[in-house]
Parts: C-alpha cells; sequence; structure tokens
C-alpha cells in the first residue's frame, strides 16, 4: 500500500535531511575559515624597521666629512596665514648656501643665495632683494618664517647649536629643538635615506608654535 503523502511529515524530514548536511559542512567550513584566517595573517602589512645601526659617533664623524650636499624633494609650508607646497632644490657648497622652491610648472617661488653677512633673494616676480640675514630677508619679503642659518647642518641631520637634541634607536638624530631669536624651533626625523651612505633624513617636520615645515627629501647627493 503506498504511504500517503504528509505535508508536515515532508518538512520534517526536510529539516533533519538539512541539519545531517549542515553538519556534514562544518569540518569543511572549520577548514576554510581557519585557510582565511591564515591568509589574512599572510596579507598583514609588517612595519619594516632599519636592520643598520651604527654608533652615534661614527655616525656623527661621517656627516662632518660632508663638505658639499644638495637635496631634492617636497616642501609643504602650513600656517594661519599660509599654506602652499613646491618642490624644493637645497643646495650647500663650503660658505654659501642655495634655495630654490619652484610649483609643480618649475616656475621659481622662490630663490635665495647666503653666504655669512649676504643674502640675495628673488621673488616669483623676478625682483631682486639683499640683506644680512637670510631668514630675516625671507621673512620681511614672503612672510615665510625659515631658520635658514641652522637648516644647513640640520638637513643632514647634524644636531649642530642644538639646545638639545634626541637619538633614535639606530643612533641617529630623531628630535632637536633650538631657541631662535625668541622663538622655539623643533625638529622631527621620521625616516632616514639608507641607499646612501651615511644615511640621511628623508622625512622631516620642523614646526614653530602654529607653522608646520613638512620637508620630503627624495634624491641626496654628497660630496666630501
Amino acid at each position: 500500500m503506498q504511504k500517503a503523502f504528509s505535508p508536515l511529515s515532508a518538512l520534517t524530514d526536510g529539516l533533519m535531511a538539512g541539519q545531517r548536511f549542515i553538519r556534514s559542512l562544518r569540518p569543511a567550513r572549520a577548514l576554510f575559515t581557519g585557510s582565511l584566517i591564515i591568509l589574512l595573517a599572510g596579507c598583514t602589512t609588517t612595519p619594516k624597521t632599519s636592520q643598520i645601526t651604527t654608533d652615534w659617533e661614527t655616525h656623527q664623524k661621517a656627516l662632518s666629512a660632508i663638505s658639499a650636499f644638495q637635496a631634492n624633494g617636497k616642501l609643504g609650508y602650513i600656517s594661519p596665514e599660509q599654506r602652499f607646497t613646491a618642490n624644493l632644490s637645497w643646495k650647500t657648497n663650503t660658505g654659501s648656501d642655495h634655495l630654490l622652491l619652484t610649483n609643480f610648472l618649475g616656475s621659481t617661488l622662490l630663490k635665495l643665495d647666503s653666504q655669512p653677512g649676504r643674502a640675495v633673494l628673488i621673488d616669483n616676480d623676478g625682483k631682486r632683494y639683499q640683506g644680512s640675514d637670510p631668514a630675516q630677508l625671507v621673512l620681511s619679503l614672503t612672510h615665510i618664517s625659515l631658520p635658514i642659518n641652522q637648516m644647513r647642518d640640520w638637513l643632514l641631520g647634524l644636531p649642530t647649536s642644538a639646545d638639545t637634541y634626541q637619538l633614535n634607536a639606530e643612533n641617529r638624530v630623531a628630535y632637536l629643538a633650538k631657541e631662535v631669536g625668541g622663538q622655539l624651533w623643533q625638529l622631527d626625523y621620521n625616516a632616514y635615506d639608507e641607499s646612501v651612505s651615511p644615511a640621511l633624513p628623508s622625512k622631516l617636520v620642523l614646526s614653530q608654535g602654529d607653522k608646520r615645515i613638512k620637508l620630503v627629501i627624495s634624491r641626496w647627493q654628497t660630496q666630501k
């Protein structure tokens, strides 16, 4: 005799079959979940730390032996009065410094040539100005505050004339501070370029009050 069809019985049988199927999938689901966790863990980016360390005296002597250099990169200036980004080129030779800021089109925003007791500035209109203090000349004409006289060594990571400084785990300067003309300047060294020898700063943040200057050096050329 053929068994009569019962909707309730069919539903019950279906639920039981479904539960058996789900139980059969649990080991596979656990294996998939474990594999996914392993995959995600493998994709996690581990911060890179420097493997190159030296003692501070050796590093300081190597930096002091650099007689000329050129640093190229970007400068970002932020203050309540103005903010801008510019291409940066800083050249230093014995007794002279040359700062050039250009826009993304390569047009000159500011060109400064300085020697002890003498500075010449050319603005974005091509006008030429002279003075004895390069930092004061830049400030008076552009309202941009920069510790020009100190940056020659600070760019290299030398804390020359700093009131205080701290070293990082690789025995390079991580932070320095100095009061200049009654204003406290602070400089954080956030990264170093280890493709050059000695390693030189590649990311710096200079701050004074509510002014911040971000420097990213993409290329170094040095001469001893």
